[in-house]
């Protein structure tokens, strides 16, 4: 029996499995394991395990997912035989079906001793871990086992306040903050003072910093300052290391990281991920501390006595102040931290992607409606019929919105302008609501536009010039029905030769298709109407009316 938790939790899943099966269910292969982490967290997971070579441990501090569940993923990615591109757009089903992680049982969570409790009594000489085990156990005999003990202890160990000079690698990681300090612009006559805040960007192994004033400490905001800081270094790291504002983190939860959906997304697409750092913990964005604080002193205060009237003419300065504080040498050494990171951060950073991110916000579990549309901002937007009544999310960008159902889009709209306003395909319409929709005045019109001049008049005739518009939308509905029924070049030869004969009665249209009156003309056949009918007693002439013959 492994000794790990997860080792425990095999051996009761077999004896468990030799009581209702028989012993030689102690040796069939137990492949059964049961993952309870949600598939958006599996993704993320699974992300950074192809992203770049970390430990469990590493990836579990990152989302907040505990190191064992980590290292089982791992353990169903790699006997999957899998790469990140074969499933990354897989949606959640696909996903749950290649990895084989479905949910299959319940989480059950046992009683913990006080590690502080335990911490003290290990500092007593001849202490051990098993006998204290031992002696909880005792009391506790419900609490957790001592591989569970002993882990636990360990990660409380770890996680108390040890002083640790980190050591960057070239190309690893970039540190960001604000600056505490705001710098005041001015506006116009009558318009009130503001305040800009200073964003720091920080390359962990040469210091080379970028600085750039923004209006708020929002997620635009912050996101643009982003994507700015990547394009004036040239190159993406591996990791963003940030603290724990809202732009960042909306929340940390006991077992995980509710990162901001807009942050990830950014870095997604700039192939990196974000490092938040622990509460309370500014020792772990020490270089962004010290960048800020360098900023502060060297930047801001040699702007002190300087008035603004734009953002853009402040950050022209700033920009100024910037480049000199990356060609000003180390107080220890004789190099720059340009002249650092030309020669260790640019080589080992990430190319950038060929477009530069877009803005986007994301709206989470929106109900379809029985019109299968979806309303945002007051507008309405469909996905096919078959989804009416689902959890969707939406994606929505300065242009345009798209529509995702388990990861999988659904439709991409052009972002509507005014409230009401429908935006909704025809591919998305079951049969019957295509029919209603083609026999609307303004679909009739816009087909025939499409068929020729000659059509557009003939239409035009009953849906905008009729008396009786009520008949003419009848007609025109059974004028489309014909061309449908004879194919449209043999409908707009009738209309053309009915044009000629300034004939626009709907029988009329119908006699000439049935009769072929039009391909006769174009023969120089004449019709059975218009024949000379020979002369007999029953025929009176035009003499009879007084007419000339």
């Amino acid at each position: 029996m492994k000794k790990s938790s997860h080792g425990r939790w095999v051996y009761l899943s077999r004896r468990f499995a030799t009581a209702k099966h028989g012993t030689e269910a102690l040796h069939a292969p137990f492949k059964e394991i049961s993952m309870r982490i949600p598939v958006l967290q599996q993704r993320e997971i699974a992300r950074l395990h192809f992203h770049h070579p970390q430990s469990a441990r590493a990836i579990s501090r990152i989302t907040g997912v505990c190191a064992n569940s980590v290292g089982e993923l791992r353990k169903l990615i790699q006997a999957s035989g899998k790469n990140w591109p074969d499933i990354a757009n897989l949606d959640d089903d696909q996903w749950e079906l290649a990895l084989e992680t479905q949910n299959r049982s319940v989480a059950q969570r046992k009683e913990s001793p006080d590690w502080s409790w335990v911490h003290e009594q290990m500092q007593l000489a001849d202490a051990t871990r098993e006998q204290l085990w031992q002696e909880w156990r005792a009391e506790h005999p419900n609490g957790i086992g001592q591989s569970q003990f002993n882990e636990g202890y360990r990660k409380w160990i770890g996680q108390q306040r040890v002083v640790m000079r980190q050591i960057h690698r070239p190309g690893d990681r970039m540190f960001t903050d604000f600056a505490g300090r705001k710098v005041e612009i001015r506006g116009g006559p009558g318009e009130e003072v503001r305040e800009a805040n200073l964003f720091v960007a920080v390359m962990g192994c040469s210091s080379h910093t970028y600085l750039e004033l923004v209006w708020q400490q929002s997620t635009a905001c912050w996101l643009q300052a982003q994507a700015n800081a990547f394009e004036y270094f040239g190159g993406v790291p591996n990791w963003v290391v940030s603290d724990n504002l809202k732009a960042a983190v909306i929340r940390r939860e006991k077992e995980r990281i509710v990162l901001n959906p807009q942050y990830l997304e950014c870095l997604k697409h700039y192939g990196t991920a974000p490092m938040p750092t622990k509460q309370r913990s500014p020792k772990q964005n020490a270089k962004a501390e010290a960048g800020v604080k360098i900023a502060q002193r060297w930047v801001l205060f040699a702007l002190r006595n300087r008035v603004f009237f734009s953002l853009e003419e402040a950050n022209v300065e700033i920009r100024r102040l910037n480049e000199m504080l990356n060609d000003k040498n180390f107080s220890k050494h004789d190099d720059t931290r340009r002249s650092r990171f030309v020669a260790l951060d640019a080589p080992a950073l990430r190319p950038l992607p060929t477009t530069r991110y877009e803005l986007s916000e994301w709206r989470h579990s929106v109900r379809v409606g029985d019109d299968y549309l979806v309303e945002h901002g007051k507008s309405f937007y469909s996905v096919p019929w078959q989804y009416r009544g689902d959890l969707v999310d939406l994606r929505i960008t300065a242009n345009a919105l798209e529509i995702f159902r388990r990861n999988k889009r659904l439709a991409t709209h052009s972002l509507m302008a005014e409230p009401g306003e429908i935006s909704r395909y025809e591919e998305h319409m079951p049969v019957a609501h295509r029919r209603v929709m083609e026999g609307e005045p303004h679909a009739l019109l816009a087909w025939a536009k499409a068929h020729g001049p000659v059509v557009e008049q003939l239409f035009t005739h009953h849906l905008m010039e009729r008396h009786d518009l009520t008949n003419g939308l009848k007609a025109a509905r059974k004028l489309r029905d014909l061309a449908r029924e004879h194919g449209d070049e043999r409908f707009l030869a009738a209309c053309r030769y009915a044009q000629t004969c300034n004939i626009t009665a709907l029988r009329s249209i119908e006699s000439i298709l049935k009769k072929k009156a039009d391909l006769m003309a174009q023969q120089g056949t004449p019709q059975k109407d218009q024949d000379v009918r020979e002369s007999h007693e029953d025929v009176r002439g035009p003499e009879y009316f007084g007419e000339e013959a």
